[in-house]
């Protein structure tokens, strides 16, 4: 099975992480995607993020809108801190029957080169690309595949801004994250 890796902090989920989830099992031969929870980004160490369970709680909230969408929640478990090769790494030991695949941002990629065996990565997984606002990336390699994925100038941080300046979020994330939100009086 071809097993598309997106992850993220999810902090939190939104539409813009939705769209390109459901732009990347339309266009690309993934069978299913999984939203890798990360724990925290070693290359953004000085970020507080929302604890672990409560992220993942919304997740499971958002990713219920197609069943190719799944959950992993492996990086919670890795030693810390963890790096994107150690989870393809574990993954492949524990799934040995699926390809893996990673779908990161275009600014990640501008950055890749400084990933933990961004090297090993490469030449072992493909990964796919969407665009994002400023980036200009243009590694090239025969694994990268640079996605048409929509392109939505939305951010999860812009979210927690609109909370904590008591904004509307309407239309940036699914209902059932919104309702979450304000019932846990999150990013306040």
């Amino acid at each position: 099975m071809n097993i598309t890796l997106f992850g993220g902090s999810f902090d939190p989920i939104h539409n813009g992480h939705l769209a390109i989830a459901h732009y990347i099992v339309q266009q690309t031969n993934t069978d299913e995607l999984w939203f890798l929870l990360s724990p925290q980004n070693p290359l953004k160490t000085d970020k507080k993020q929302t604890n672990d369970s409560v992220r993942l709680e919304m997740l499971q909230l958002a990713v219920n809108v197609n069943p190719k969408f799944k959950i992993c929640d492996i990086e919670l478990t890795l030693p810390k801190p963890n790096y994107t090769i150690n989870t393809l790494n574990e993954l492949t030991k524990r799934y040995p029957e699926n390809k893996f695949s990673l779908l990161i941002g275009e600014d990640n990629l501008a950055v890749f080169h400084k990933w933990k065996e961004y090297d090993s990565i490469i030449n072992n997984h493909k990964i796919y690309v969407y665009p994002r606002q400023n980036a200009t990336a243009r590694l090239q390699h025969p694994n990268i595949v640079f996605t048409e994925a929509p392109f939505f100038d939305i951010s999860s941080t812009e979210i927690r801004q609109l909370i904590q300046n008591k904004m509307s979020i309407e239309n940036k994330v699914p209902n059932s994250i919104a309702s979450f939100i304000k019932q846990h009086q999150l990013y306040l």
